[in-house]
């Protein structure tokens, strides 16, 4: 894969954003590390439970993207973008 369409198919994202899980009051902001088509990989401050599906908002990316939790390492969570 050439270098320019690996750097179109992952960006890094090193910004801030939130996650919701269902209810607005419910949520908590998170550090965005790479971004794709297709998902993204987050960080949260703390480690525990998260539901399967939530929605992941930042401005600064430009993302409002319902998601679903493929795996949670401590405080990374991989996350799959929702059709």
């Amino acid at each position: 894969m050439s270098e320019n369409k690996k750097s179109e198919s992952i960006r890094a994202g090193l910004k801030t954003g939130q996650i919701y899980f269902g209810d607005p009051k419910e949520r908590c902001g998170c550090l965005i590390w790479n971004l794709s088509k297709g998902g993204a990989l987050i960080e949260v401050a703390s480690d525990g439970p998260f539901p399967q599906k939530l929605r992941l908002i930042s401005a600064a990316l430009e993302v409002d993207k319902l998601c679903y939790v493929i795996s949670h390492e401590g405080r990374k969570i991989s996350l799959k973008f929702a059709p």
